[in-house]
C-alpha cells in the first residue's frame, strides 16, 4: 500500500472539515476553559498539511520503501508537533482549568505517540539490515 499525494489530499480536506466541525461543536466549551477558539482552531488548522505528509511518509516507510532513520525521526517528530500543537496551546491557555486528568490525558497522548515513533525507527532499522 502506498500512499499517494492525492490521498494525502484528501485527507486535508477531511480534516480541515474535522477542524471547522470541532470548533462549532465545541467553541462555548473552549470559551468557557478561557481558551480563544478562533486560535485554537488556526492552530488545528495550519497543522493539517504537515501531519498528513508526516504520517503518509511514516506509512509508506512501513510498506516497503525503507528511509533512513533521521528522515523517520523528522517525519515522526513533524507528525508529534503537528498533533500536539493546537493541545499545548489549549493547555497553557486553559492554565487552571487543565485539571489533572487532562494532565494525566496529555502526558499518555505524548507518551504513546513517543513509542510509536520508536517502533517505527527500530521497525525501519530491522528490515534496514535484512
Amino acid at each position: 500500500m502506498k500512499i499517494r499525494r492525492l490521498h494525502e489530499c484528501g485527507g486535508m480536506c477531511f480534516l480541515w472539515c474535522y477542524d471547522i466541525v470541532k470548533y462549532l461543536v465545541f467553541k462555548d466549551l473552549l470559551e468557557s476553559r478561557g481558551i480563544d477558539p478562533l486560535v485554537f482552531l488556526f492552530l488545528d488548522m495550519i497543522t493539517v498539511p504537515g501531519f498528513i505528509m508526516g504520517c503518509a511518509r511514516l506509512v509508506n516507510s512501513l510498506g516497503g520503501r525503507i528511509m533512513a532513520w533521521p528522515k523517520v525521526l523528522f517525519w515522526g517528530v513533524l507528525v508529534l508537533v503537528n498533533t500536539l500543537l493546537p493541545y499545548v496551546y489549549a493547555a497553557i491557555a486553559g492554565g487552571a482549568q487543565f485539571d489533572t486528568a487532562a494532565w494525566m490525558v496529555f502526558w499518555i497522548v505524548i507518551l504513546l505517540m513517543l513509542a510509536n515513533l520508536i517502533r517505527t525507527i527500530r521497525a525501519g532499522l530491522i528490515a534496514g539490515k535484512r
